[in-house]
């Protein structure tokens, strides 16, 4: 893949980046993952190593590899669950990676409402995203991503207000 930009707009399912209102933790966290699902539809692009790498330029030093393996262990997770295609965006074109794809939104949604402890949210994202299927081993893993996310934030935030999701897991 190359980093040259198509300027494309949006389709009826997808959003822009900006109407989605992700922050800065959860455009990090789709950074990361699209770079995560282009190593599975494209292997030889080996965007893995690019996933780490961001991942450890996102979060702080200490946690970013956890992070970036969490967010790995999330994606497998989703795919061990799905049996059609996921359609994500172009990691590496300014223009497609200003969108955010329907599967993208739902993936996202997952990790957005457990980070606000909306558990039933989570669970209607993760239903739609593995397409029915268990979506147990996909919310815990999305747990473990918020509560390293959550550990990362509480370092530099002394009131450490994420704290108590460590070590919940989805029954």
């Amino acid at each position: 893949m190359t980093g040259e930009c198509c300027n494309r707009a949006p389709s009826s399912k997808e959003t822009s980046l900006r109407e989605a209102g992700y922050d800065t933790i959860e455009c990090a966290i789709l950074e990361v993952s699209r770079l995560f699902f282009q190593t599975f539809a494209v292997p030889h692009s080996q965007s893995w190593l690019m996933a780490l790498q961001r991942a450890e330029l996102r979060f702080p030093s200490e946690a970013g590899a956890q992070i970036g393996l969490d967010i790995l262990a999330a994606v497998q997770a989703m795919r061990m669950s799905r049996v059609s295609s996921f359609c994500f965006n172009n990691p590496t074109c300014p223009g497609c990676s200003q969108i955010v794809s329907e599967h993208e939104r739902q993936f996202m949604g997952i990790f957005r409402a457990l980070r606000h402890r909306r558990m039933s949210e989570a669970q209607t994202h993760a239903l739609l995203i593995c397409e029915g299927n268990d979506t147990r081993h996909l919310l815990n893993r999305m747990m473990a991503l918020v509560s390293s996310t959550c550990e990362a934030e509480a370092a530099g935030d002394p009131g450490g207000a994420f704290r108590d999701f460590v070590g919940i897991e989805v029954g």
